[in-house]
């Protein structure tokens, strides 16, 4: 994968999981978009095979994350000399008055080789658009109706 394809997928995928989570939650979700990274989501003990690469150090405790980060520094954390995470989650986990915030959770295998790359069937590998999280016994929009997307704050506050 190169650099513009990367560009070109992750400009696509990041406005969708924005678009995915308004039709779910209560709050208006701001245009601007800040992201979080989460670093090394994968299981990662299996030998790596050709010219998968990891960054072990870049592990972070369970609730930490890299960011919030702008378009262009996700973009340089992903992009590795031609390697890419081979695959990152994306979905809308929060917001405030000024940003929209996605959260990647990304594989801790980077790969140069295209046929590594994950969700090549949802057309920009290796990003894959999810929902946000769901609160306990929400069933659907018909019968529960929309969230709020900060229900875990919430929950904890209780």
């Amino acid at each position: 994968m190169n650099r513009d394809t990367l560009t070109f997928h992750f400009r696509q995928a990041y406005p969708a999981a924005v678009a995915f989570a308004r039709l779910f939650v209560t709050q208006e979700l701001p245009d601007a978009v800040r992201f979080r990274v989460r670093p090394n989501q994968s299981y990662d003990g299996n030998p790596l095979g050709g010219d998968e690469e990891t960054f072990a150090h870049e592990s972070l405790p369970r609730e930490q994350y890299l960011g919030p980060l702008t378009e262009e520094e996700v973009l340089a954390w992903l992009w590795r000399g031609g390697k890419v995470p081979e695959w990152v989650d994306l979905s809308t986990t929060a917001c405030d008055a000024q940003f929209t915030y996605v959260e990647l959770l990304c594989c801790g295998r980077f790969t140069a080789n295209d046929k590594h790359l994950y969700h090549q069937r949802e057309g920009y590998p290796p990003f894959h658009v999810l929902g946000p999280a769901l609160p306990p016994g929400w069933k659907s929009l018909e019968e529960s109706g929309k969230f709020d997307l900060d229900w875990r704050e919430q929950r904890r506050r209780q």
